[in-house]
């Protein structure tokens, strides 16, 4: 169970399974093809602090999120797609190498689910990533910050912020740092932030940074999520299942 529940750490970022069956799209690769055209603004540590600050007001959001950690034939993906209730509900369906896990919580009511039995965990925290990112930006301050060509992120046109400054993994919630083998914690790493043109909020950051892992090399992580679904009102019901093995306080 203490291995699970350590993979599990992988998602303890955010989230709650969403039901709608909506199959949104990120294509943060394509910053890759047009980072030749990022040019300095001078304002974009601003920018990026302003969308921040309207994140803060949320009271509920939806994630989708992906991390890649690959060193020589080493390769893991982890994924999940959720919703998070502020300040502690969640409910997230995660992959990890192909095998499903579901997650509940409610305050300190917190359990997984694996092949069809609910075991109990630890709550996920740092359920609120963009305030460490607040931290990051206020402490160790990019020196040089780039714009680069407006994209679209499903159907939000953003504009895009890149800058490189020390390693902060719970920028991208506590997954991150669960996710590096011997809690190795990368140096700097290169930080994508996509902002909504319309109204200033923040959709999508990514971190890309290499670590040294023992007896692996080193090895590269690229983690993205995507925000959205903001604000909605639909209640995260119970799943049946947990309730018929455990029962809720």
């Amino acid at each position: 169970m203490k291995k699970r529940q350590l993979g599990l750490w992988a998602l303890a970022l955010v989230g709650a399974t969403i039901l709608s069956g909506c199959n949104l799209q990120s294509h943060p690769s394509v910053l890759k093809q047009a980072i030749i055209a990022r040019k300095i603004d001078p304002q974009g540590v601003q920018q990026v602090l302003h969308a921040i600050a309207k994140m803060n007001a949320l009271k509920t959001y939806e994630v989708k999120a992906q991390i890649q950690e690959v060193a020589g034939r080493f390769s893991r993906q982890v994924n999940f797609y959720g919703t998070v209730r502020l300040p502690n509900a969640v409910y997230v369906d995660e992959t990890i190498g192909g095998n499903d896990y579901l997650v509940y919580q409610n305050n300190k009511f917190s359990y997984y689910r694996d092949n069809g039995h609910w075991y109990p965990m630890q709550p996920v925290t740092d359920l609120q990533p963009w305030q460490s990112m607040h931290t990051l930006l206020v402490n160790n301050p990019p020196q040089v910050v780039y714009s680069l060509p407006e994209q679209t992120v499903t159907s939000w046109l953003c504009n895009v912020y890149q800058f490189t400054t020390a390693a902060q993994p719970s920028v991208m919630g506590t997954f991150v740092q669960h996710g590096l083998k011997s809690g190795k914690i990368p140096q700097q790493a290169l930080y994508t932030v996509w902002v909504d043109t319309t109204d200033g909020a923040l959709r999508q950051i990514e971190v890309q940074s290499t670590v040294g892992v023992p007896q692996l090399g080193t090895a590269s992580i690229d983690a993205t999520q995507l925000y959205f679904g903001f604000d909605q009102t639909a209640a995260l019901p119970v799943p049946q299942d947990l309730l018929s093995q455990v029962e809720k306080p």
